[in-house]
Order: C-alpha cells, then structure tokens, then sequence
C-alpha cells in the first residue's frame, strides 16, 4: 500500500515532520448507509403518473436526517422511450406530522431545487436537507411534490417517503465511527431562529486539495415553509482524524469565503490521507465573535484532541 505522507499539527509545533501509511490504526470504513460519494446511482423511490414512470435516484440506500441529500429525478415515457423532452422540472418537499392529541403539521426545510443534468433532457438534480426523521407514512413523514414538462403535457405528484434517524459518529465514542451515517447536516441558532448548515458532499475526494462548499438557511417564518440563504456570516473547518490522535492538516483552520454566484461557503479542504475526517465547524457573526461549534480543545495531557459540538464529516 503506497505510504501517505502527513504532518500532525502537533509535531509541526515541535518543527518535525511525522509519515504514517493509510492503515496504520486508521478505524476501517464499516458498512455506512451513506456510500460516502454523491454518485446517485441507487433507486430509492418510485412512482407511475399516466403513462410517464419517476424514478428518485440518491446516493443513500434510506433516506436519514438530519442530512443533506442529493436526488436525482428521471422521466420516462413508458410508451415512447424515445420521448425524452422534458423540462420546467421542480420539485418542493413537506414533512407531515401527527401530535400526540391529533393534531397534524406541515412544514418544510432548505433544498436546492431541480435542475437539468448535463447532457440529458429528462434528468434532473437537486438536493433536500431532511431536517427531521419521519417512520410512519400515515402520521409522519416527508412528501416530495414533482412537477414538469413533456412537450406541453403538464406533469405533476406527490411522493411520500419515510426518513430514519441518522446514526453518527459520537464524540465520546471512537468505535462509533464505524456503520456511522455521514453527518452532513448540521443546525445552530442565532438570535433564537433556527439556522441550518448544509455540506454538499463530493465524489472526487482525492489525498490533496478538495474542493468544499457549505451552504447556510435560517428559518424565514414561524411556519417553517422559507429557507433563504445566509451570506453575513463566517464559516471555519478545522480537519481531523479522531482514529489517528486526532491530527489536523498543514493548512490548521480554514476559512470559507462565500460566494455570491453559487450562494455557498467555498474553499479547499486539504486532505492527507484516506480515512474518517472529522469537519470541526465553527460560526461566527461578522464581527469574528462564535456563535456555534467550539474549537478544536486540549485534553488534560495538552493535547488538541477535545472537538468541537458543531461538525461535518466524510469518509475517502
């Protein structure tokens, strides 16, 4: 196996340099529910409107929250394969709940909306952030509604869809990297409202410089049904790996610089060597003050191996 070579924060400090290989006691992937790529080539739902068939594609085997979940939506003319013009392709998302006395409420949750795969006129990709889980497709669950185009034929239904709760890597628990769900959703508030951040996972990670984008929402009403975006605030990552002594990356903190194109806190998120890379997240307002996560602490040996509340996380 080709050795990998990585400097550890904390013997950078002592001016050494330290080289381990990607098995040296790194924890082994284990079975994820997320296939830690965003190659959206499993089928998860289904469903025939008329003569048209939709299929929902994701990279996921089961719908988790809290997530950021790519999809991809394919129509098919089951009459006339050949008839692949489509278009005006969106999509909006509810989840529905029963309370205990009753009473039902909707409410919905960010989401980038449809748009048409490159090359293709009858695919199309967005994301939802599935901010709850929902098991009962009676009482409580996600509703995704699908509209578009076949020529000047109008398309339009409803897809119910149930949402387990993720299981995630737990802090106090280093075992519980494995069979984790990768943790791509992440929330905070600020002023009292509800803000959520969404980590749209790659499926180019390579040992190198990666390209990462964070996107922020807040809660735009108390009904939860507007999600606008966030661009005042300051998005940090500081990259660890709790199975290897928690050591970081030359580069130590990075700070995401938004982008008023995409919408989205991007930057480089240099990666050396394969494994579990835990993304430490820390908010801040635009006066540099945090108002979410905690830096990466010390333990009671002085070592930098206490992380933060507030994180993201991938696997390569």
């Amino acid at each position: 196996m080709k050795k990998l070579i990585y400097f550890a924060l904390t013997i950078i400090s002592l001016g050494l340099t330290t080289s381990c290989t990607s098995d040296d006691n790194a924890m082994d992937k284990g079975t994820t529910t997320n296939p830690d790529t965003s190659e959206l080539k499993t089928k998860v739902l289904e469903q025939k409107v008329d003569n048209y068939n939709i299929v929902i594609y994701s990279n996921v085997k089961e719908f988790y929250a809290p997530s950021t979940t790519p999809i991809l939506v394919e129509f098919t003319d089951v009459d006339n394969p050949n008839n692949k013009d489509f278009s005006d392709a969106a999509m909006s998302i509810l989840m529905h709940m029963t309370m205990n006395n009753g009473h039902k409420m909707s409410h919905s949750a960010p989401m980038l909306q449809l748009t048409p795969v490159k090359g293709s006129t009858n695919k199309f990709q967005g994301e939802i952030m599935f901010s709850m889980a929902g098991m009962d497709l009676e009482k409580n669950y996600w509703e995704i509604t699908l509209n578009a185009k076949n020529k000047e034929v109008k398309i339009a239904t409803k897809v119910k869809t149930t949402v387990k709760n993720g299981i995630f890597y737990d802090r106090n628990n280093i075992d519980s990297i494995q069979g984790s769900d990768r943790k791509t959703l992440e929330t905070f508030n600020v002023d009292g409202v509800k803000h959520f951040a969404a980590f749209h996972l790659s499926n180019k990670y390579k040992v190198g410089n990666n390209d990462i984008a964070v996107s922020l929402y807040k809660k735009g009403d108390n009904m939860g049904m507007t999600f606008p975006e966030v661009d005042n605030l300051i998005v940090t990552i500081d990259p660890r790996m709790p199975d290897m002594v928690n050591h970081g990356v030359l580069e130590g903190i990075i700070t995401l610089k938004y982008n008023t194109n995409t919408k989205q806190y991007e930057g480089k998120l240099p990666l050396s060597m394969t494994g579990y890379w835990f993304l430490n997240l820390v908010i801040k307002n635009a006066a540099g003050e945090i108002i979410a996560g905690q830096p990466v602490g010390k333990d009671s040996d002085g070592k930098e191996t206490v992380n933060g509340d507030k994180f993201l996380d991938l696997i390569f």
